[in-house]
């Protein structure tokens, strides 16, 4: 039996989208600790764990990361159809509202702009840095401090000096993936042949 504190009819979605869109700044994984608070904490949607893989899932494919986790979102609650139904129905009002706001920006003087953008970037940079320390503290006690150096290191790299439109998120996702699974394996054979007895040696040879 699901104990959700507010059930995901259509319209719940619908309106959890529209809150989202329209609250979140920034887009990408400035949403994601919005999206968390509600889906996960409030309304019980998801749990901590599957909401953990669906952050890691959007953030390895290409597109926009919040979109695709509010359809994930949609479609666990509602079904394909219903779902997908309401992520395109929801996001109506905010791309109207970004069209108003475009003409809207050319009336307003720029240094009003300027003052708006970086405050918006400092609340999106506090956001995620809260968001990635919470993640943190979940990696390190499964995962060597030396690998999440190595991991900050390779990815500093990359954005600092891999220029766009080459810097594809994917692509070094992959990478490390490859990296770390070929270490895994190498680690565990060598593992199995400490662990095998003379005779299953003898056999190996």
């Amino acid at each position: 039996m699901n104990n959700y504190t507010k059930k995901p009819t259509f319209w719940n979605v619908c309106l959890l989208i529209i809150m989202v869109t329209f609250i979140g700044f920034g887009g990408g994984n400035a949403m994601m600790p919005v999206i968390k608070r509600y889906v996960v904490d409030k309304y019980q949607w998801l749990d901590n764990d599957e909401f953990d893989r669906n952050v890691v899932v959007t953030n390895m494919l290409p597109g926009p990361i919040a979109i695709q986790s509010l359809t994930y979102i949609a479609i666990r609650a509602l079904g394909t159809f219903k779902g997908i139904l309401a992520v395109v129905f929801a996001s109506m009002p905010h791309v109207a509202l970004t069209i108003s706001l475009i003409f809207v920006a050319n009336l307003v003087p720029r240094d009003y702009l300027i003052v708006i953008q970086t405050g918006v970037l400092v609340a999106i940079t506090g956001s995620l840095i809260g968001f990635a320390w919470n993640y943190f503290k979940k990696g390190i006690k499964e995962t060597k401090v030396s690998l999440w150096i190595i991991l900050f290191l390779i990815t500093l790299a990359f954005s600092v000096f891999v220029p766009t439109p080459y810097n594809i998120p994917v692509a070094i996702m992959f990478l490390i993936i490859a990296i770390y699974s070929i270490i895994f394996l190498v680690k565990r054979k060598q593992e199995r042949k400490l662990k095998a007895t003379p005779i299953e040696k003898e056999e190996e040879k």
